[in-house]
């Protein structure tokens, strides 16, 4: 069966999905994106992306008014048409067409693109895994608070974090933790846990989101805070949260080993994040 996407008001198979070659995404990344998870055929956390999607938007002066409705018929339809049972829907909307030049005429005709893709997550189970991490310097441009496909800088840091064997970059800038190349990172010292403050030096994450929730609901300790790299290696225990990773525990960083409560022979080591990997609702 051919792989259906969604593009400018029409679902097409994918090998027919065809953008202009002066389409401003594709030669400025003048464009915004969400990745919405789906497990089981279920679409996670979905009013939050689209006011996400809404808030960037709005920060780039991109038209486009968004039905909230409609975006979910669509999902929904992406889904079936696809047999998504796992996977993310990938959700994308640039500036329009115009003749190359920096600066945007008024009233561009946005260009609107979704499709699924299949995807395995990591869930808590016998087999859940751990992953190393490696810093990485942050270089991105200063308002990574707006969801842009400008990820270049990403791109780098996650390919060198691949070359190293490793499943993430973590940022740093001006020797604190910003983030890491595709999700937020998170720390635990002395049963509280810590996680960059909310502003431009990070993307506020949907399952960072879920998780503000749940920690003020189970009455965790919690701060609001930066962390130094030293702190980081120094955790007793580090993990990371997207939508397209979940919450995958971060058993290394560099050449420092953490602690894994729930990877196999520590399950006795129950804290804070085991909870919140335990009560995300999926």
């Amino acid at each position: 069966m051919s792989k259906i996407v969604y593009l400018n008001s029409k679902f097409v198979k994918f090998r027919d999905a065809k953008i202009h070659i002066e389409d401003r995404g594709l030669q400025f990344s003048d464009s915004v994106y969400e990745v919405v998870p789906v497990i089981n055929s279920k679409i996670i956390d979905f009013d939050y992306h689209i006011k996400r999607l809404k808030i960037s938007l709005t920060e780039l002066s991109i038209k486009y008014k968004i039905n909230k409705k409609n975006i979910h018929i669509i999902f929904k339809k992406l889904i079936k048409k696809n047999s998504i049972l796992n996977g993310i829907i990938y959700f994308q909307i640039t500036r329009g067409v115009q003749s190359r030049e920096h600066v945007y005429k008024k009233n561009l005709k946005p260009t609107i693109i979704l499709y699924t893709q299949k995807k395995k997550f990591n869930m808590p189970s016998n087999n859940y895994k751990g992953y190393k991490a490696i810093t990485f310097p942050d270089i991105r441009w200063a308002r990574r608070d707006i969801k842009t496909t400008s990820l270049l800088p990403n791109i780098l840091a996650s390919n060198f974090a691949s070359k190293k064997g490793a499943y993430e970059a973590i940022l740093i800038k001006n020797n604190i933790v910003t983030e890491a190349t595709h999700s937020n990172v998170w720390i635990i010292k002395n049963n509280t846990i810590y996680t960059h403050p909310s502003n431009s030096d990070i993307l506020k994450g949907i399952t960072r989101k879920v998780i503000k929730k749940i920690i003020k609901d189970e009455k965790l300790l919690f701060k609001e805070k930066s962390f130094t790299l030293k702190q980081l290696i120094n955790a007793d225990e580090v993990f990371i949260t997207s939508s397209g990773s979940l919450v995958t525990p971060i058993i290394q960083v560099d050449n420092k080993k953490i602690n894994c409560p729930l990877c196999p022979g520590n399950e006795h080591m129950l804290n804070p994040a085991d909870l919140i990997l335990i009560q995300k609702d999926i």
